[in-house]
């Protein structure tokens, strides 16, 4: 954690942004919690169809760009049996390969339901975020690995969302896609980038100081079931398992029916629509990042001119 927040506070270039670390945080501390849907909102910009966004999102981990990311499990004759989504960062992951590689090894193997070797996961001795293990769409998945899904990414768009923007007009520039397009803070197009960046904005303005909240990481906050009809009309949220992290701070979960249930995910319905896809699912799965506000009016900061 040191490591991520001392590149982003070190030189003074973003005063408000602090390193939880060294610093602690003042009595008026004040939580903001940022919620955006899983489902990558640029593949959206250019489907042709429903359909097409689901499969298309479900073909690729690259394309999971929202520090959300799923894996479907499906049976002998094709339908969706299990889903599996992650919102954990790699550099956890990374750091226990060298700081304690039994613990990751384990844990590892709790999640594959068998033994785990080092040379799976590594190559020419470092960690591979994207190994083998790790890089399906399909199957059991550990942790994040697009590129843009990391701590480290979260903590540069929070430290450097900090600075306030005026646009050529010298007007102040508070619209999410347009803050993200002035201070380079970013993908427009995404539902998390925007919103994490004006949240902060905006607490800045009120000079505040801007952290995360300790433990600092995105969090998957639940799954939304109001349109989810099961074929037996039992709960569908009762199929919602967290398997790494707490109701709060959720990290990995997984969606699947008990075999004694007689159904599968893929016999549910979501808006009158079977689940065909783990991308369904995604649309209703909320993730989430908070940060934290303290020490109001202690800072003066003057807006700067768009970046480039």
């Amino acid at each position: 954690m040191a490591q991520i927040f001392d590149g982003q506070t070190e030189g003074g270039e973003y005063p408000q942004f602090v390193d939880p670390t060294l610093t602690e945080i003042g009595g008026d501390a004040a939580l903001k919690t940022v919620r955006w849907p899983a489902f990558p909102a640029t593949l959206l910009l250019d489907a042709s169809s429903e359909r097409q966004r689901w499969q298309r999102a479900d073909s690729s981990r690259a394309l999971q760009d929202e520090y959300c990311e799923w894996s479907v499990v499906r049976t002998d004759d094709g339908r969706v049996r299990r889903v599996v989504f992650t919102s954990e960062v790699p550099e956890y992951w990374e750091y226990l390969f060298y700081a304690d590689p039994d613990l990751l090894l384990s844990v590892y193997s709790k999640l594959y339901g068998r033994d785990v070797s080092r040379e799976e996961i590594s190559r020419n001795g470092r960690y591979v975020r994207a190994n083998p293990l790790n890089r399906s769409t399909d199957g059991d998945i550990a942790h994040l690995i697009q590129d843009s899904n990391s701590l480290g990414a979260a903590v540069v768009l929070a430290a450097t969302a900090t600075i306030l923007r005026r646009d050529g007009a010298g007007a102040p520039v508070t619209n999410q896609q347009e803050l993200v397009r002035c201070g380079q803070l970013g993908e427009p197009n995404r539902n998390s980038d925007p919103q994490i960046a004006a949240a902060v904005n905006d607490l800045c303005a009120q000079g505040a100081q801007i952290t995360l909240e300790d433990p600092p990481g995105l969090y998957i906050e639940g799954l939304l079931t109001a349109e989810m009809e099961t074929p037996d009309g039992s709960d569908p949220a009762s199929f919602w398992t967290i398997e790494r992290g707490t109701p709060e701070r959720t990290l990995r979960a997984s969606y699947e029916v008990p075999a004694e249930a007689g159904f599968v995910v893929g016999d549910i319905e979501i808006a009158g629509r079977a689940i065909e896809y783990g991308a369904q699912l995604a649309d209703n799965v909320q993730v989430k990042i908070t940060a934290v506000a303290s020490a109001f009016g202690s800072q003066s900061p003057e807006r700067e001119p768009c970046v480039g």
